[in-house]
């Protein structure tokens, strides 16, 4: 029982050393952090041009190369990774915004399954990755 809980705390200060030092998979480009985003969620219609399509009802903000959605993220980015991971099917509980074990879990399922460096951490490639998977979804309900 011990060890277990030693290396739940040994994960979980690897991932806050990871997040502060802009983990995730990009190449940090000592650029200053902006906080600017590509995307945020988005409400499900049908595509104008008449095609039927339907966009995702939601999308992951995509971080800045060298940045990553992670333990230290705001909640509302943390709440939208939630919510289109369980879209997607991955097991993260009630997305409630919070960084926490199972939603942890369910970006590296996804990453290992979509052929991803399985860091946990949510950075250009896995967020781009993620809006790929829930616009291929939408296109095939």
């Amino acid at each position: 029982m011990r060890a277990r809980l030693l290396l739940v705390v040994v994960d979980a200060i690897v991932l806050l050393a990871a997040a502060a030092c802009g983990g995730g998979g990009g190449a940090n480009t000592g650029a200053p952090d902006t906080g600017a985003v590509e995307t945020g969620a988005v409400e499900t219609q049908t595509n104008p041009a008449g095609t039927g399509a339907t966009a995702p009802k939601v999308q992951v903000p995509v971080p800045a190369a060298g940045d990553a959605i992670g333990p230290l993220s705001p909640a509302r980015e943390v709440l939208l990774l939630q919510k289109a991971l369980k879209e997607l099917n991955f097991p993260v509980g009630k997305p409630d915004g919070q960084w926490g074990p199972k939603t942890q879990a369910a970006v590296k399922k996804f990453q290992r399954r979509h052929k991803l460096t399985a860091d946990g951490l949510v950075g250009p490639k896995t967020a781009k990755a993620i809006n790929k998977a829930l616009q291929e979804q939408a296109q095939n309900p």
